[in-house]
């Protein structure tokens, strides 16, 4: 199994791009993946309602994962409404909740007001679109629980075709941490209202250009960039450990520094 644990933000994330099939197989072949995939592909066809879904356990994890709405799985009653809501109704469920997961999960499964399927239910591309749906967000979250920086940009690429406006972008969490990161722009403006970032973001870029690959590219650049520096300052001198353990313990070491040997010395032999 190919790790990228440790690597620097860009070099993880092309590790994942030139080897994507094999990091994707990895997941097909996880056990519990594999459950959920054989039980969602052998029951999905036959459930005809919310109903039946939700008490399917395996098909129903299965479905929640793909959305990454796994902290959801028990809230059985609160995704029924969210799943048969009607979203041109703005006073519904739907329209109440910012994180766009909720939309796009009542978008795709596509059921009615009353709770019935729709036919999408029985369509083999479309249940071969829900595996892969499935099998990307869980690269996506083990991705994350190792390197979390690649988690995010994989995150970002699944998504960034779906956004529209920069309200899209500031409703899902994930996409408004890269954008903020590769714009360089501190954590404190996140708590600023939503129709200043909005404004903020506007005058940095339009919203349009989100959707150049060359623009992707040059952000998912200047992220990795961002994270880099960010982790490479987080990491304690040896001298400046020594003198904080020296504190800590409430005893302190007389140190004889030869300043000659330092002269003379290269960081370039040691790299």
């Amino acid at each position: 199994m190919i790790s990228t644990q440790g690597l620097s933000p860009m070099l993880a994330v092309t590790l994942v791009r030139e080897n994507r099939e094999t990091f994707e197989n990895d997941v097909r072949n996880e056990a519990m993946a594999k459950r959920e995939i054989a039980a969602f592909e052998e029951r999905i066809g036959a459930i005809g309602s919310v109903e039946e879904l939700v008490q399917d356990y395996e098909v129903f994890s299965f479905v929640m994962k793909a959305f990454d709405l796994e902290k959801e799985i028990y809230a059985k009653a609160m995704m029924k409404q969210i799943i048969t809501a009607d979203p041109e109704d703005k006073d519904s469920i739907l329209n109440k909740l910012t994180d766009s997961k909720y939309k796009v999960i009542n978008e795709t499964l596509g059921f009615a007001r009353d709770g019935s399927a729709g036919p999408d239910l029985q369509d083999p591309d479309w249940q071969k679109e829900m595996t892969q749906r499935y099998v990307s967000q869980r690269l996506i979250d083990s991705q994350s629980s190792v390197n979390e920086s690649v988690g995010t940009v994989l995150a970002f690429e699944q998504k960034v075709s779906g956004m529209s406006n920069w309200y899209k972008v500031l409703a899902d969490k994930e996409m408004t941490d890269f954008i903020f990161t590769a714009f360089g722009l501190p954590d404190n403006l996140a708590q600023a209202d939503v129709d200043s970032k909005m404004k903020m973001l506007s005058a940095r870029m339009d919203i349009e250009d989100l959707q150049d690959p060359e623009m992707q590219e040059k952000l998912i650049r200047q992220y990795s960039a961002f994270v880099g520096v960010g982790a490479a300052s987080q990491v304690q001198s040896p001298v400046l450990a020594l003198m904080s353990a020296a504190t800590n313990s409430g005893t302190y070491s007389v140190l004889t520094v030869d300043m000659e040997m330092l002269r003379g010395f290269s960081a370039s032999a040691y790299r």
